[in-house]
């Protein structure tokens, strides 16, 4: 275990037709960010999305393709190969059903608010382990 203070919070706003996961990661690299909490809400006309498989140690992926509430994104960055890294996980959904698992890649349909808590000092995401880079702690 390693314990970290917090150092900023930044909130950013991602608008509709962009992609969330690329937004955060760019947020990360404009202001040094080298190690932070992601906390978030908002509408996405569209995702991909995840869940690891630990039989095959793989990815596998779906589409969601109608617009869903972001009822909830919670993840961190990490340092991976010197690069800020997004790890998120959402929950979506919409009266009819609910989705979650790891977000790949999702367009916003309204808005987007996310929480980017900055922690003093560096997480990193170097131990590769059944198919997964995991972080340093």
């Amino acid at each position: 275990m390693k314990s970290f203070g917090i150092r900023k919070v930044h909130v950013i706003r991602v608008d509709r037709g962009e992609e969330v996961v690329s937004s955060v990661i760019k947020a990360c690299t404009e202001a040094g960010v080298g190690g932070a909490v992601l906390s978030g809400l908002g509408l996405l006309s569209k995702a991909k999305l995840a869940v690891f498989n630990p039989e095959k140690e793989e990815y596998e992926t779906f589409d969601v393709n109608t617009p869903m509430e972001l009822a909830s994104l919670a993840g961190n960055v990490s340092l991976r190969e010197g690069k800020p890294f997004a790890h998120i996980h959402v929950v979506l959904g919409n009266k009819e059903r609910t989705v979650a698992g790891h977000l790949v890649e999702g367009y916003v349909g309204g808005t987007c608010e996310i929480a980017i808590i900055e922690l003093e000092g560096e997480l990193k995401r170097d131990l590769k382990r059944g198919g997964l880079f995991l972080l340093n702690v």
